[in-house]
């Protein structure tokens, strides 16, 4: 087992190592899979905007899949507040300003605000998960706080271009598991509630 610190770096260095054909593949495989997820019940659904140099997973391609065939569907970004690790969340249409912050990474400037609580589906970034539903991200905290905001239903779904590994060594009470978890070939499910817990793979 490697804890959060060794898979971080070792996963940063895997994202980088693909070929621009590879990664473009990926992505097409990840939206095929994404495709397959149920989104007739949600109204809110917020997405990472993804950060190139970091190699992270096209996220756009799942913002225009959700436009075309659920329009009914509110899409929400974030702004992230580096002083506090805190995230402020706006409604993203055409009237949605961005621009890039010092580390690289789109964000709205302005627009209509929208309340954690409002939103039912995240689109969650990761660099690896556990089979257990662990991931880990880049360190911060942004969306573990972001998580503990939202209605305890909100559905958490990773987005990775690996498999997940056994176990993640650092675990701890603070870490807020995924309800899923979709890679180019599977999805990975860790629903439970309080009575009950299942895990499986489609």
């Amino acid at each position: 087992m490697k804890s959060k610190k060794e898979l971080r770096q070792e996963f940063k260095v895997k994202r980088c190592q693909l070929s621009k054909a590879e990664e473009e593949s990926l992505n097409r495989k990840l939206l095929s899979q994404f495709q397959k997820i149920e989104l007739a019940s949600v109204k809110y659904m917020h997405v990472f905007l993804p950060i190139e140099k970091y190699h992270e997973p096209d996220t756009y391609s799942i913002i225009n899949y959700v436009k075309e065939f659920f329009p009914k569907i509110t899409l929400v970004v974030s702004r992230s507040n580096f002083v506090d690790y805190s995230m402020q969340h706006y409604i993203l249409n055409h009237q949605t300003v961005f621009e890039k912050n010092e580390w690289g990474i789109p964000e709205p400037v302005s627009g209509t605000a929208v309340l954690p609580s409002l939103i039912d589906f995240i689109v969650v970034p990761l660099l690896v998960f556990d089979t257990d539903g662990y991931r880990v991200g880049y360190g911060k905290g942004f969306y573990d706080r972001f998580f503990a905001q939202c209605a305890t239903k909100v559905q958490r779904v990773g987005l990775s271009f690996f498999d997940p590994i056994e176990k993640i060594s650092d675990r701890n009470e603070y870490d807020v598991i995924l309800t899923k978890a979709i890679t180019p070939s599977h999805i990975y499910c860790f629903d439970s509630d309080e009575s009950n817990s299942s895990h499986g793979v489609w």
